[in-house]
């Protein structure tokens, strides 16, 4: 009888958490969209779902589990090219890409989430550089329209700095350039020193100029 009831909570267990990967009303979406969980260090999971009605992305943690993405019927064709398309770990967290558009060419937007819980740490902006150095992981990203947010992957501390607006703005209306994400270039961590170049343009005709943005990240990050 102990036995039987083991059998029967296994697989209520069994019932509770394995994946809906699948739908038989439109079978092609097996070839674009993988379930196989990504499982990280601290024995966290994070999965594609899908049914017919819709797709999604789940964070699971032991028996906690819950939702964190998801794309309805009539968009979840685009699953892993729309929305949130990829994720990396790190030593607290685990940072998505977002593809705000599906195609060419708008800079991804990143997110952050906690490792532990799954739930989210900040909305950082529009992505310049992600450096994953396993010593010194970071990534910088546009926050508005003239700042620049720098984030330790290691601790999840950013800090900002400041851009003249005017600049960017001046730059894109007199260059090919179309993202102010396009400008940033030369970037460099040493020592807690995070340095990198703005290249600009004053008109039309001017020539390329570069200035150099320094940071001492020990010091301005919270």
């Amino acid at each position: 009888m102990r036995r039987l009831l083991i059998i029967i909570f296994s697989c209520f267990l069994h019932l509770i958490y394995s994946q809906n990967c699948g739908c038989s009303k439109k079978p092609e979406l097996k070839n674009l969209i993988s379930c196989r969980p990504t499982i990280f260090k601290n024995k966290a999971k994070i999965f594609w779902e899908y049914n017919c009605n819709s797709s999604w992305i789940t964070f699971q943690k032991g028996k906690y589990q819950h939702k964190i993405y998801s794309l309805d019927k009539a968009t979840m064709e685009f699953s892993t090219r729309l929305g949130y398309i990829n994720w990396t770990e790190y030593k607290n967290s685990f940072l998505i890409e977002n593809s705000m558009a599906s195609g060419c060419c708008d800079p991804h937007e990143y997110i952050l989430y906690s490792k532990e819980t799954g739930v989210k740490i900040a909305n950082l902006g529009t992505a310049i550089f992600k450096n994953d150095s396993d010593k010194d992981p970071y990534v910088l990203t546009m926050s508005g329209n003239d700042e620049v947010l720098f984030t330790n992957l290691n601790d999840n501390k950013s800090c900002r700095i400041k851009i003249p607006q005017k600049k960017i703005e001046n730059t894109l209306k007199n260059s090919d350039k179309f993202y102010a994400e396009e400008l940033f270039e030369n970037f460099q961590l040493k020592k807690g020193i995070l340095s990198m170049q703005l290249k600009y343009k004053d008109s039309r005709n001017s020539k390329w100029k570069k200035e150099a943005i320094i940071l001492n990240t020990a010091k301005s990050c919270n």
